[in-house]
């Protein structure tokens, strides 16, 4: 009996330990600092956390306000990037408004602080696997011969540059089955394609992907692949992983795509597959350097389409980031976990 009332005892003083912390994190004044749309967007959050203050950069811009601000969404790159973490002492969670953060992960005021770091990883996830298979598709069906012939009022029907080819049956290979590399397989599936994937994360097992292998066995699953999709994120580790090597590993007439970061493929490695025939085609939303200088050869082949990284445009993706972000900020002011967490060891 003693024991039993010594228990409930016990379990009463932490339930009101955690109330009375939840009421200090919900008392505390919580400043983030947004653009001035979203401030205006985001005006009821004001409303109903009454502990929260949304603050916009005026006329003397971020440095004139950042040193009093909790979080700031949306970090600057380069030097201005490093100036706002170096002035903003009280920060403890940036956001990032891209998917990919390798250009402000490396910050050492960002990476070796306390600082949370949040991206907007699988927000884009829907319009850029549809961008894979409009550059895929385009090659596949050789849209962009057909186009030029259209220009000229010509009614071709002969022999193509590029095989007419379609997509059932072929084996796709998935480089990063993250938010954006597991759409990319819903539909690729949905075309009947067999999928294969890398992923140095144990991923769920999936009706959309056959197997998945970890990045050191790359090699063993390039030669099965009559597409490779690029939709890993830039790291030192992923920087360059499609060399020579890589693309003599693949079997001939392969396509590539890459909708994730220029610098995972090594350019002139790429330039000489094409050449030689070993890549039949390659879809290329991103290049390296970016953008590409107006005389490099990769604008003047046939088996090339480029657009200028455009994949994640699209208006729903807007609308899914200012959900993220009004979640987020909402979180943020009531002290609960944050979203969509990069991991700036690992560097994503």
């Amino acid at each position: 009996m003693h024991t039993r009332f010594a228990l409930r005892t016990v379990i009463w003083c932490l339930l009101l330990i955690v109330a009375q912390g939840q009421s200090r994190v919900l008392a505390a004044k919580v400043k983030v600092l947004v653009g001035a749309g979203y401030k205006k967007q985001f005006a009821d959050l004001e409303k109903r956390h009454p502990n929260l203050e949304l603050v916009a950069a005026g006329q003397g811009g971020i440095a004139g306000v950042i040193a009093d601000c909790d979080a700031i969404i949306g970090l600057p790159y380069g030097r201005k990037g490093r100036e706002i973490l170096r002035q903003g002492k009280k920060l403890r969670w940036v956001h990032s408004t891209s998917a990919g953060v390798e250009k402000i992960v490396h910050f050492p005021e960002l990476k070796d602080s306390d600082i949370t770091l949040t991206n907007a990883k699988i927000m884009m996830g829907p319009e850029i696997a549809d961008h894979v298979f409009a550059l895929l598709l385009a090659l596949t069906r050789n849209l962009k011969e057909y186009d030029r012939e259209m220009d000229g009022g010509n009614w071709m029907r002969g022999e193509t540059r590029l095989p007419m080819i379609e997509l059932r049956h072929k084996t796709m290979l998935i480089i990063g089955l993250g938010g954006i590399g597991s759409q990319v397989a819903q539909r690729a599936a949905a075309f009947g394609m067999r999928v294969l994937g890398v992923d140095p994360k144990d991923i769920p097992l999936s009706r959309d992907v056959e197997e998945v292998v970890v990045p050191d066995q790359l090699h063993r699953v390039l030669p099965e692949a009559d597409v490779v999709v690029s939709c890993v994120p830039h790291t030192p580790a992923s920087e360059g992983m499609l060399g020579p090597a890589e693309f003599a590993a693949m079997k001939d007439d392969v396509y590539v795509v890459n909708v994730s970061r220029g610098k995972i493929i090594q350019t002139d490695a790429l330039v000489a597959a094409l050449r030689s025939g070993k890549v039949r085609a390659a879809g290329l939303d991103v290049t390296d350097p970016e953008p590409l200088p107006g005389d490099h050869p990769l604008w003047k082949m046939d088996n090339v389409i480029i657009t200028p990284h455009v994949a994640t445009r699209s208006f729903r993706s807007r609308d899914r980031l200012a959900d993220l972000i009004r979640d987020n900020i909402e979180r943020f002011a009531t002290g609960r976990p944050l979203r969509h967490v990069v991991d700036k060891s690992a560097g994503y």
